[in-house]
């Protein structure tokens, strides 16, 4: 057991550790997320090209182990490309692609689920597809999408800890270090604080995901009250 007073300065050294997890985790998010975006968009095309690029780069990125992927960028591409990928950027490179590989699919589910008439209705008003995707379809399907992204989003966060396994230092790699430090003690307080520190952070994100989830169904159950409200003004009668 590490003493207290090693175990305060040990603490900081932990949570710039998990600064660097929640940045490294949410950059990967954001890219993958625009790029799972336009996948899934690709996956849905009416071009067989687009498609069969998407359904090979999903299923090919889904069915590779992230530490595969992670090795491959940053070890084998360098020798590939004679160029030098530091670790951070081998990190979230792998990080994104492999987000955005898990985001098209629940893009594709989304868009997907909408009903058919949704699509009909709108184009009978001569709305060009364009428009129909981005005022009708993904509004719907964005409420359908949240608990699935939440679930890729802390799959993310938690693959992130392998980066430290190319040497980038998150806080697996501060808590791999710090027990590096103190050979021949028990350092077992330490992987307690690692392993807590990672319940922390993805526990608060899935309680987030159902708070906006709370709050998106409440808002589209007003908006069909509103507008079962409007027909009835609309059309007392009823007919």
């Amino acid at each position: 057991m590490i003493s207290s007073g090693h175990f305060l300065g040990y603490l900081v050294l932990l949570l710039r550790g998990a600064a660097v997890t929640l940045e490294l985790s949410l950059g990967g998010l954001i890219i993958g997320s625009l790029g799972g975006l336009v996948l899934g968009l690709m996956r849905r095309s009416s071009f067989g090209g687009l498609r069969a690029v998407a359904v090979l780069y999903i299923e090919g990125l889904r069915s590779t182990p992230f530490v595969i992927l992670l090795f491959f960028i940053y070890y084998a591409l360098p020798l590939a490309l004679d160029l030098d990928i530091p670790p951070y950027l081998a990190a979230i490179s792998a990080l994104s692609l492999n987000c955005s590989a898990y985001m098209a699919e629940v893009v594709r589910s989304g868009i997907d689920s909408v009903v058919k008439g949704q699509w009909e209705a709108a184009y009978a008003l001569g709305f060009p597809y364009r428009r129909v995707l981005r005022l009708v379809i993904l509004p719907q399907a964005l409420r359908i999408m949240i608990p699935p992204t939440i679930g890729v989003y802390v799959s993310t966060l938690k693959e992130s800890s392998l980066a430290s396994i190319i040497g980038f230092v998150e806080l697996l790699g501060q808590g791999m270090a710090v027990r590096e430090s103190n050979v021949g003690r028990n350092t077992t307080d330490i992987l307690v604080m690692v392993a807590l520190g990672y319940f922390i952070m993805c526990y608060s994100l899935s309680l987030l995901g159902r708070h906006v989830e709370r709050r998106t169904r409440q808002r589209s159950r007003v908006a069909e009250a509103g507008g079962k409200l409007g027909a009835a003004v609309l059309n007392p009668s009823g007919v």
